[in-house]
């Protein structure tokens, strides 16, 4: 049985809650993310790049991602936006050349050849939260 993404990051249910209503912005930049939350008063402030490899937030710059265990807020809200991880992963697909395509399914290939090659240095800005 495989695990879900959400079950192989394991937050716990405070970040996970919190990565659910926090009103948080993505930028999307050659496959990783940079995510704001807008939920601060300054909300530049609070503004981290968290790096996806293989469609799985891995790491984050957030001060909580390496003091605390298991996954912060940022890691998990972009893993809770199955749609974020799917641009992040096709802007990686784009950005490589092709060269992850080996690991990937020959279907994503077809999508990627209608797309245009500057989707690697373009940016997509999505804002999420709590209305």
């Amino acid at each position: 049985m495989t695990q879900s993404l959400l079950e192989r990051l394991s937050p716990t249910n405070r970040v996970l809650k919190r990565a659910q209503y926090e009103a948080f912005a993505f930028s999307l930049y050659d496959g990783d993310v940079l995510i704001r939350n807008e939920s601060h008063l300054s909300p530049a402030d609070h503004e981290y790049h968290v790096t996806v490899v293989d469609g799985i937030p891995t790491t984050c710059e957030c001060p909580a991602d390496e003091r605390f265990e298991g996954p912060c807020k940022h890691r998990t809200a972009i893993a809770i936006r199955p749609t974020i991880l799917d641009v992040a992963t096709q802007m990686q697909l784009v950005a490589d050349g092709g060269l992850t395509l080996r690991r990937h399914q020959l279907t994503q290939k077809t999508t990627l050849n209608s797309r245009s090659a500057t989707a690697s240095t373009s940016m997509t800005t999505f804002r999420v939260g709590s209305v």
